[in-house]
């Protein structure tokens, strides 16, 4: 069990030897502290005490027991016998939106260059440009919101807005 005030003890403590320099003034220097040493008294983490246990034979290893009924399958990985025709995708969002399409399967990258710019680099800047018209839209139906809120109550809105015309 671990002795009461195990904890209590620092592992370094003030150099009681340390005397403050004469020249140290408290105003620009600071307030003084003398350097750190060792603990003598410090033992480091507790750790409880253990009891030898002449039966121990090492970490425990799982043994390779034989299965006369296994049989190695060359095409254990081959998921499509006649060349596959389908993907499919396991996907978790934290924000919805997300769009796929164009999807390649390949191993040239050459094929994937030309695929992507026929695809890809074709639509990728009207899509940025409506997304950016989106995001717009958005803030202006915010600003409108705000504006509508500021106001008390309607008549006083309405006067606001006549005498703006």
């Amino acid at each position: 069990q671990k002795p009461d005030g195990y904890d209590d003890i620092p592992e370094d403590i003030p150099d009681p030897d340390a005397a403050k320099p004469d020249d140290w003034d408290d105003e620009d220097d600071g307030e003084w502290e003398p350097p750190m040493i060792d603990n003598p008294d410090y033992k480091g983490p507790w750790k409880a005490k253990r009891i030898a246990n002449p039966d121990y034979k090492g970490p425990w290893v799982h043994p390779m027991i034989p299965n006369p009924d296994y049989v190695y399958d060359e095409k254990m990985h081959s998921v499509c016998t006649d060349g596959c025709t389908h993907i499919g995708f396991e996907l978790w969002q934290v924000k919805t939106g997300t769009l796929f399409d164009d999807i390649i399967v390949t191993d040239s990258l050459e094929e994937a260059q030309k695929f992507a710019e026929e695809t890809f680099f074709k639509k990728k800047d009207d899509e940025a440009d409506m997304l950016d018209e989106k995001k717009e839209a958005e803030r202006e139906e915010q600003r409108k919101a705000a504006a509508v809120d500021d106001h008390d109550d309607e008549e006083d809105y309405m006067d606001e807005m006549m005498d703006e015309f």
